[in-house]
């Protein structure tokens, strides 16, 4: 039984902006180009503030949208593309002019990060290092396991100071619901979210807590909710839409062809200018 709370955690545009610090490290929810908080992305670049220190799992058209508007000084994350449609030229751009740096980590490091940091520990032991030079780059220490000998890395705690996420539905408490499609790793963004100090889901529609199917996020581990229909797009939200895969196209061409990235965005995606 979902347990009902009496505060109201629906918060408004100029209040989610508001609670995003200037110096915060910003966890952004889905993978690739499924289920990203667009919306929430867009009011961040639309706010005038300095770059975000960011971490993204599989990072897509989030990054770049941050790096078209200047919003990105520091990215943590395992990949940055538009999958098959190509790369990201505004992150590229980015990186090549050092207005943003970047730490590479490997799926499994990303992941292992993000569950020290949801038990509390200061690292969590890893393989996901092993065979490549990501554990240099990222200047990990080796420890033994004190039953085996077997040497591992110890992968530091990854605790944001906000995560934003996107999902179908929640309550007005901060339930959070069941996605009708399971998609490819979408349980990552439960991880992300029980390691943030503050966690903020955009969602398609607010119901009555009766109306859940099966909570997955629950009222104690969200502190607010961002009524957004349509919140994912041009990403995909699974079960619901597409993603925009023709105007991302448009977008990468346009780039392509001399103009600036965050015009090209407005002229690629109108309905979000």
């Amino acid at each position: 039984m979902i347990a009902k709370l009496a505060t109201n955690k629906v918060i408004t545009a100029e209040q989610f902006v508001s609670l995003v610090p200037h110096d915060a490290l910003l966890a952004i929810g889905g993978v690739l180009l499924r289920r990203k908080p667009m919306r929430l992305i867009d009011l961040l670049c639309k706010d005038n503030r300095p770059p975000l220190r960011v971490a993204s799992f599989l990072g897509s058209l989030d990054i770049e949208w941050l790096a078209a508007h200047r919003r990105i000084s520091s990215l943590t994350t395992g990949y940055v593309g538009m999958e098959s449609l190509g790369p990201t030229p505004a992150w590229s751009d980015a990186l090549e002019k050092c207005r943003a740096t970047i730490q590479e980590c490997s799926e499994l490091m990303f992941v292992s990060g993000l569950r020290a940091g949801a038990a509390g520990l200061p690292f969590m032991p890893s393989r996901g290092a092993r065979r490549s030079d990501l554990a240099t780059e990222a200047n990990l220490a080796p420890v033994t396991c004190p039953y085996t000998g077997q040497i591992l890395w110890a992968m530091p705690a990854l605790r944001p100071d906000v995560a934003i996420l996107h999902a179908e539905q929640a309550d007005s408490t901060g339930n959070v619901d069941r996605p009708s499609e399971q998609d490819f790793l979408w349980d990552t963004d439960l991880l992300l979210a029980r390691a943030a100090k503050t966690v903020i889901v955009s969602v398609e529609r607010v119901v009555p807590t009766e109306q859940l199917n099966q909570p997955v996020l629950f009222a104690h581990e969200v502190q607010h909710i961002f009524v957004a229909p349509h919140g994912a797009a041009p990403s995909e939200l699974p079960g619901c839409y597409p993603a925009d895969l023709a105007g991302i196209a448009t977008y990468l061409a346009a780039v392509a062809e001399g103009e600036l990235p965050a015009a090209a965005l407005s002229k690629s995606f109108p309905r979000r200018s």
